[in-house]
């Protein structure tokens, strides 16, 4: 008889419980946001127009139901070296970056909205060189709310995950942002001012251990940047989601240790055990899962449209990426890519994809052919972060939770000789974040498995 190999992945149900707890029903989280972008290239001295405001993940202006911050700080918090004339300079060659801030009287603070003139300056005045460095402002609420009460340390995790975050109310988390500027100290720079853009960073803490001291480590390596194009494609930013999906993980993940049994077991079958993500956006959850894989015998695999996969691959590249992730342009319901044909996929993560109800079929449809794809003795476990936004489409998913699902009247087609896929997977809400429903799906019945 052979031995089926135990869950690469699972979750302690206790401690999402207690995550669950912790966190309002009610949970917003909102993003500060450069309104009109910022310049890509500045000169020491001249003044540039900040303008900020508050929106949600889609965004939507500020909830005019809520007390707006009180304000936003913005600061240097890094200087990097750069190249001139093909010669490399520090940033000890122009003495410290000196940030100015001017408040604009046109803020509006009911709104949300903040104006700001900005310069930078060089601590040693004119008498530098020739300069092209990099310097990074961070925009942040200031934080004004104290946090105590019995989920004070689950929020304070949360907050320290999402680095510079402040709590504008026990249910709204305000996050920050980061941007990078090119400062030159040539007076011929006339393109300076023309060119602008609305690329910024997030910034999230890898929290090596769970429960991990809320006064967070100041080590550099346990940060995650992932940069983001507002604007732009579905998967151009971070969402909600991917953040709570992100934060469960390193919280209540419970990750699989390979024995030596299991090793020679594996390499009998020829597997390559994979996790797999699909929808993988701008990359903040395959950030974080390329940090936790429990083996280095386990490929990790991060899909998106194609249009989308060069900023994914830049992050994961950003944020030191292992060589055994890799990013794939993948269409659901296409026919599967050979990677994902020779992979034995045992988990996928997918966080956000269940917005569109008229995409489930195509969705489902890429799962079924990983089951059919799957080496023998061993089973498929998908985990699926979802934020609960329309009416409709939330009664569906809690009547396939419930099991009161009538694919008659919910699957969204009445097209003949049509079989909803939906009543060939089970689903489990694990837990939910806030406004995030954590499910798990299992296949009903199998589509028959390779032979190992």
């Amino acid at each position: 008889m052979e031995t089926a190999l135990s869950p690469l992945f699972s979750f302690d149900r206790d401690e999402l419980q207690r995550l669950q707890e912790a966190l309002p029903k009610d949970l917003q989280l909102l993003w500060l946001r450069l309104r009109f972008g910022l310049p890509v290239r500045v000169v020491l001295g001249q003044r540039f127009r900040v303008v900020v405001d508050l929106v949600d993940e889609m965004g939507q202006a500020f909830p005019k139901h809520l007390t707006p911050p009180e304000g936003v700080d913005i600061s240097l918090v890094s200087q990097s070296s750069g190249v001139i004339n093909n010669q490399e300079i520090s940033s000890g060659d122009v003495g410290e970056i000196i940030l100015k801030i001017e408040k604009s009287a046109t803020e509006r603070r009911q709104e949300a909205k903040w104006v700001f003139w900005a310069s930078l300056h060089s601590a040693q005045g004119t008498r530098v060189s020739p300069i092209d460095i990099r310097v990074g402002l961070r925009i942040q609420m200031k934080q004004t709310l104290p946090i105590g009460g019995d989920s004070y340390h689950y929020r304070r995790l949360l907050q320290t995950f999402c680095v510079g975050s402040a709590w504008l109310d026990e249910h709204v988390l305000v996050l920050p942002l980061q941007v990078e500027l090119q400062v030159l100290n040539t007076s011929d720079s006339n393109d300076s001012s023309l060119s602008t853009s609305t690329v910024c960073q997030r910034l999230f803490r890898f929290l090596p251990s769970k429960n991990s001291t809320t006064e967070a480590s100041t080590d550099e390596r346990d940060l995650l940047t992932v940069e983001e194009h507002y604007g732009d494609a579905m998967g151009a930013h971070v969402w909600d989601a991917s953040i709570l999906l992100s934060w469960a993980v390193l919280q209540a993940g419970v990750r699989a240790s390979t024995s030596p049994e299991q090793d020679n077991l594996m390499g009998k079958a020829n597997m390559k055990q994979t996790i797999l993500e699909l929808g993988s956006g701008c990359g903040l959850f395959a950030a974080v899962l390329a940090r936790v894989k429990p083996s280095h015998q386990l490929q990790t695999i991060f899909t998106e449209k194609s249009e989308c996969t060069h900023r994914l691959q830049t992050n994961l590249d950003r944020n030191g990426s292992p060589p055994s992730a890799s990013v794939l342009a993948l269409e659901w319901g296409a026919p599967l890519p050979s990677l994902l044909r020779d992979a034995n996929v045992r988990v996928v993560f997918a966080a956000d994809v269940l917005y569109n109800w008229a995409a489930h079929e195509v969705f489902l449809a890429t799962l079924d052919g990983l089951v059919q794809e799957q080496q023998a003795n061993t089973k498929l476990h998908v985990f699926v972060a979802h934020k609960r936004r329309g009416k409709a489409s939330a009664e569906k998913l809690d009547a396939l939770a419930l099991g009161t699902f009538d694919p008659a009247s919910m699957c969204g087609t009445s097209a003949p000789n049509f079989t909803c896929r939906w009543t060939q997977w089970r689903v489990d809400k694990l837990s939910s974040l806030g406004r995030v429903d954590l499910l798990k799906l299992s296949r009903r019945f199998s589509c028959g498995a390779k032979a190992s």
